[in-house]
C-alpha cells in the first residue's frame, strides 16, 4: 500500500504566516488594551492622589490655624483682661496672615474682631460650633457660614480659652471661602481635574475654579457618598460628566472631592482605536503578500535541492546550488563539500584532543601549586581552622588548629572522621567545662544547638572562641581563636569601670554635701545679716542722726554689703563651677546698662576723688540682645576692681565695636582702664583663677574673696566671648572683654516679670509669716513707713488660719519655721477656695540657691525676695505685686 501523499509545502508556508500573524495581531490588541486600561487607571490614581494632596494641604493649614490660635490664647494681655492690647496682637497676626481673628465669650458676644476697628459695636451670635467648644473644651472647625460682620462666605477655626471655671472665651480665625479654593489649586488640582471641599452638610466651601459662584451651593451627589473614602461618577456642579474620588477629613469632617472629565478618561481609548484599526488592516495585507512571494521562492529552491539530492543518490558530483534563497544555497554547498568537510573535521578533532591533554597537564600543575600556597596560608593563620565536610570527614585543618586543640598534626592530616576527632578531644578532657547543650550539639553535629559562636575553657586555662559556619555541602567550618588575653583585658576593664563608678558616686556625694553645706552656711549667714543691714538701713533713713552717728551707720552698711557680696560670690561661683550657668537673653538698652553700672560705683569713686570718663563709639546699636543681669555683673566686677585698686588718678570706661568680630556686626569690645597699682606681668595668668589675687598683701590691704574675676571669666566664656587684661606694675590696668551680641529689633519687648505694674490706689493689707521677731520688726517698719498694714504670725499654721479668717492683699512667707514650714503652708493656702487660694505669696527667706527658689515656685509661691534685702528693691517688689491682679488659679505641684 502506497503511503498517503503529504500536503504541498506552500500549504505549510501559508499556515505558518497565518499562525504568526494572528497571535501578533492579538497580542498587539491585548497590549494596546492594557495600555488604555493602565492609562485610565493612572488618571484615576492621579485623581485620588490629588484628592489626598488637597486634603493634606487644607488639614495642615487648619492645624496651623489651631496652633496659632492656641498660642494666641496664652497671651498675657488676654490673661490680664487687656483687650485693647490683645486686639493689637490679633491685628498684627491679621496683617501677617490675612486671617480675621475674633474673640467672644461663651454666650457669643464678640469683644475683638480684627475686621473692624477696636471699639466698634460687635454682634452677639452663639453658633453651633461655639456651643460644641463650650461643651467639650476642644478646638473645632465650623461648616460653611456667612460672617456676621464681613457678610462674606467663610469658615471658622476656633479654640477655647479656659480658666479655672472652664471655657471663658472662644478664639476664632475666620477664613474666607476663596482661600480654601486657593489651597486646592496649590495642591495641584488643575484642568482636566476639578476639586471642591464641602462641609458636613454637603455645602460647598471652596472649589479649584469659580469658588465665588460655587460656595454655599450643595455638592451634587453628596447623598450618595458613604464611608470615609471612595469613588463616584456623575455630573459636577457645572454639569460636566466626571469620574471622581472623595475623602473625609478626620480633622474638620469636611468632604474633599476631586474629579476628572469623562472625556479625558476616554481619550486614550479613542487615540488607540485610531491607530489600531489601520495597523491591523495593513498587517493583514502585508502578511498575504509576503506569503505568496516567500512561498514561490521556497518552492523553487525545494525543486533545485530535490534535483541535487537525486543526483547525489546516483553518485554524481554535485555543484553548489543557486536558488536565490540563501538557506537552500547553503544546503547545496554543504552537500557538495560533505566528504571534504568530514575529513577536515576528523583532523580537527584529533588536534583538539591533543590540545586538551596539554591543558589538563598544565592545570594539574597549577592546582598543585595553589594547594601548596593554600596550605602555607592556612598554617600561617593565627586562628585554628577545621572544616568538616557533609559526610562528617575532617577535610581541611591547619597547624594552628593542632596547637590550640592539643592534637597530633599527623592525626588531623589523616582526615579522621568528626566523631574520631571529638572522641580524641573528649579523652583529653577538652569538653569538661563546656555547656552540656553545646557538647550534645557537637556530638550530633547540630549547628542550631551549637550556635554560631561559643567559648570554651581548655584544661590548661586557655580560653578559645569557636565560630561555626555551615558550608554548602552540609558540613561545618570552625574557626578557633585564642581569646585568653582579651578576656583578661575585659576583666581588667570591668574592674576599672567598677572603680570609676564608685569614684563617680563618691564625687556626686561630695558635690551634694558641698551644696548642702553652702545652702546651710548661706542661710545661717544671711539670717543675722538681715538684722544688721535692716536696722542699719532704718537708721540711715532717719534724719535726726548726728554726723558721727551717720558715719558709723554707713560703716555698718558698707561692711554688711561687703559680707553679702562675699556670700553671693561664693554661691555664684559654686553654681558656675557646677556647670549651672543659665543665660536669659533679652533685648536691652546699652546706654541704660552702662548708666546703671556707673550709678552703683560712682559714690565710692567720688569719695576717693576718682573721675570716671565714659567713651561710647558712635554708630553702635542702641539696643542689643543678651543677658543684661550677667553683663551688669561682669561690668560691675571690673569697675569695682578699678575703684578699689586705684588710690588716685582716674578711671575710664570705653565701649566700641570689636574690630575682630564678625563683619556683619554684633561684636562688642568693653574695656575698663584705671591708673591704679597695676599688676606684674608674671601674675596676669593668676588673675582669673578662683580665690586668686596678686599676692596675700593685696588681699589684706584691699579685701575681697578673689572670685570676682573668676566669675567674670566663666560668664564671658559661657557667652562665647573672651576676657583679658593689659597691665604694668605701677602704671595701671586695662581689663577688657569681647562679646558677640546681636542687635535687637526696634519693636522688641524688653524682659518683664510678675504682674503688670500699675499705680497703687491705696495701702495694702499684708500678712507676714516669720519666726524671728527681729525680721518681723524690720519688715513692719519698712512697709508701715509706706502706709501699708502689716500683720505678723510666727509659723505656717498661724499663716494658714490668718488667710482663712481674714482677707489680705499679699502674703510674705518665710520658709524655715518651726512646726508648719513655709512650703507646706503655701500648698495648703493654694487649696483654699475662691480669692483666698489665689492671694499672691512671696517667699521672704535666706534660702537663695536656684534649686531652692525653684522648689518655692513649685509649691505655689509667686516670687522670691532673698534675705538680706535692699529696702528699695524690697518695697518695689512688694508694691509691684500689690498693684497687680490676683494670681491665676492653679494648684501647687505635689
Amino acid at each position: 500500500m502506497l503511503p498517503r501523499r503529504a500536503p504541498p509545502l506552500w500549504i505549510y508556508i501559508v499556515g505558518l504566516n497565518l499562525t504568526l500573524l494572528v497571535p501578533a495581531l492579538a497580542v498587539t490588541a491585548v497590549l494596546l488594551h492594557r495600555w488604555v486600561v493602565a492609562e485610565q487607571a493612572r488618571l484615576e490614581n492621579a485623581t485620588a492622589a490629588r484628592n489626598a494632596q488637597a486634603l493634606e494641604k487644607v488639614d495642615r493649614f487648619l492645624a496651623s490655624q489651631i496652633a496659632m490660635l492656641q498660642a494666641l490664647a496664652t497671651s498675657p494681655a488676654l490673661e490680664a483682661g487687656d483687650l485693647a492690647r490683645f486686639n493689637r496682637q490679633a491685628t498684627a497676626l491679621y496683617a501677617l496672615q490675612g486671617t480675621n481673628i475674633i474673640l467672644r465669650d461663651r454666650t457669643g458676644q464678640e469683644f475683638v474682631n480684627t475686621h473692624v476697628p477696636f471699639g466698634t459695636a460687635l454682634p452677639s451670635i452663639l453658633r453651633d460650633v461655639d456651643a460644641a467648644i463650650v461643651a467639650t473644651g476642644a478646638p473645632a472647625v465650623s461648616d460653611f457660614l456667612i460672617g456676621a460682620v464681613s457678610r462674606e462666605p467663610v469658615v471658622r477655626v476656633s479654640v477655647p480659652v479656659t480658666r479655672e471655671q472652664g471655657v471663658a472665651y472662644i478664639l476664632s480665625a475666620s477664613i474666607p471661602a476663596g482661600q480654601i479654593g486657593a489651597l486646592i489649586r496649590e495642591a495641584g488640582v488643575a484642568p482636566p481635574y476639578s476639586g471642591s471641599v464641602s462641609d458636613r452638610r454637603g455645602i460647598i466651601i471652596g472649589r479649584s475654579a469659580a469658588t465665588e459662584s460655587a460656595a454655599g451651593k450643595p455638592l451634587p451627589g453628596f447623598g450618595e457618598i458613604a464611608g470615609e473614602r471612595g469613588s463616584w461618577s456623575g455630573r459636577n456642579i457645572v454639569g460636566e460628566l466626571v469620574f471622581g474620588t472623595y475623602q473625609r477629613s478626620a480633622l474638620s469632617g469636611w468632604t474633599f472631592t476631586v474629579g476628572i472629565e469623562r472625556q479625558a478618561l476616554q481619550a486614550p481609548l479613542t487615540a488607540s482605536l485610531r491607530v489600531l484599526v489601520p495597523v491591523m488592516v495593513g498587517l493583514g495585507l502585508l502578511a498575504a503578500a509576503m506569503s505568496v512571494l516567500v512561498g514561490r521562492r521556497i518552492l523553487r529552491a525545494n525543486d533545485v535541492l530535490l534535483a541535487g539530492a537525486r543526483a547525489l543518490a546516483r553518485g554524481e558530483v554535485i555543484a553548489p546550488a543557486s536558488t536565490r534563497v540563501g538557506e537552500a544555497d547553503q544546503i547545496g554547498v554543504a552537500l557538495a563539500s560533505a566528504s571534504l568537510q568530514l575529513r577536515m573535521q576528523a583532523d580537527a578533532l584529533q588536534a583538539i584532543n591533543r590540545d586538551l591533554e596539554r591543558r589538563v597537564a598544565v592545570r594539574t600543575r597549577e592546582l598543585a601549586g595553589k594547594e601548596a600556597l593554600l596550605t602555607m596560608t592556612l598554617d600561617a593563620m593565627d586562628q585554628g581552622l577545621v572544616m568538616v565536610d557533609g559526610a562528617g570527614i575532617v577535610a581541611v585543618t591547619n597547624r594552628r588548629a593542632a596547637d590550640l586543640l592539643g592534637l597530633d598534626p599527623a592525626f588531623l592530616a589523616s582526615r579522621p572522621s568528626c566523631e574520631a576527632m571529638r572522641e580524641a578531644l573528649q579523652a583529653r578532657g577538652e569538653f569538661a567545662a563546656l555547656d552540656p547543650a553545646i557538647r550534645d550539639g557537637l556530638r550530633d553535629r547540630d549547628l542550631d544547638r551549637i550556635g554560631a559562636r561559643y567559648e570554651r575553657v581548655r584544661p590548661n586555662g586557655q580560653v578559645l572562641e569557636v565560630a561555626n559556619t555551615a558550608t554548602a555541602d552540609g558540613g561545618i567550618l570552625r574557626i578557633y581563636t585564642d581569646v585568653t588575653a582579651r578576656k583578661a583585658v575585659e576583666t581588667a576593664l570591668a574592674e576599672a569601670h567598677r572603680l570609676a563608678q564608685q569614684a563617680r558616686r563618691a564625687a556626686e556625694a561630695a558635690s551634694a554635701a558641698k551644696t548642702d553645706f553652702l545652702a546651710t552656711m548661706s542661710h545661717e549667714i544671711r539670717t543675722p545679716l538681715t538684722a544688721v543691714l535692716g536696722y542699719a538701713d532704718l537708721l540711715t533713713a532717719r534724719s535726726d542722726l548726728e554726723t558721727e552717728q551717720a558715719r558709723l551707720v554707713g560703716r555698718i552698711v558698707t561692711a554688711g554689703e561687703a559680707l553679702r557680696t562675699i556670700v553671693d560670690d561664693v554661691l555664684d561661683f559654686s553654681r558656675i563651677e557646677a556647670g549651672r550657668v543659665d543665660l536669659a537673653p533679652w533685648p536691652f538698652s546699652l546706654a541704660d546698662l552702662i548708666e546703671e553700672a556707673l550709678a552703683l560705683v560712682r559714690p565710692e569713686a567720688d569719695r576717693k576723688g576718682l573721675p570716671i570718663a565714659v567713651a561710647i563709639e558712635p554708630g553702635l546699636p542702641p539696643r542689643l540682645v543678651g543677658d543684661v543681669d550677667r553683663l551688669r555683673q561682669i561690668l560691675l566686677n571690673l569697675l569695682n576692681n578699678a575703684v578699689k585698686f586705684t588710690p588716685a588718678g582716674s578711671i575710664g570706661l570705653a565701649v566700641a565695636r570689636d574690630p575682630t568680630g564678625p563683619a556683619e556686626g554684633g561684636g562688642l569690645l568693653i574695656s575698663v582702664r584705671d591708673t591704679g597699682i597695676g599688676i606684674p606681668a608674671d601674675k596676669h595668668a593668676r588673675l582669673f583663677e578662683r580665690f586668686s589675687q596678686v599676692d596675700g598683701s593685696i588681699q589684706r590691704q584691699y579685701g575681697g574673696t578673689g572670685l570676682g574675676l573668676a566669675i567674670s571669666r566663666r560668664l564671658v566664656e559661657a557667652m562665647h566671648g573672651r576676657i583679658g587684661v593689659e597691665s604694668r606694675e605701677g602704671e595701671g590696668s586695662t581689663f577688657w572683654f569681647r562679646l558677640a551680641l546681636p542687635a535687637a529689633e526696634p519693636d522688641a519687648d524688653p524682659r518683664g516679670g510678675g504682674p503688670a505694674e500699675r499705680p497703687r490706689v491705696g495701702p495694702g493689707r499684708i500678712l507676714l509669716a516669720d519666726d524671728v521677731a527681729i525680721n518681723q520688726e524690720i519688715v513692719r517698719r519698712v512697709l508701715e513707713a509706706r502706709g501699708h498694714v502689716v500683720e505678723a504670725v510666727d509659723d505656717g499654721a498661724a499663716a494658714i488660719r490668718a488667710v482663712q479668717e481674714g482677707r489680705y492683699d499679699l502674703v510674705l512667707m518665710d520658709v524655715q519655721m518651726p512646726g508648719t514650714d513655709g512650703l507646706t503652708a503655701t500648698r495648703r493656702i493654694r487649696q483654699l477656695p475662691g480669692d483666698r487660694g489665689r492671694v499672691p505669696i512671696l517667699a521672704l527667706t535666706a534660702n537663695v540657691l536656684p534649686a531652692q527658689v525653684a522648689a518655692f515656685r513649685a509649691a505655689g509661691m509667686d516670687d522670691h525676695i532673698g534675705k538680706p534685702f535692699r529696702r528699695d528693691d524690697f518695697v518695689a517688689t512688694v508694691e509691684r505685686w500689690l498693684s497687680g491682679p490676683l494670681r491665676a488659679p492653679r494648684r501647687a505641684a505635689g
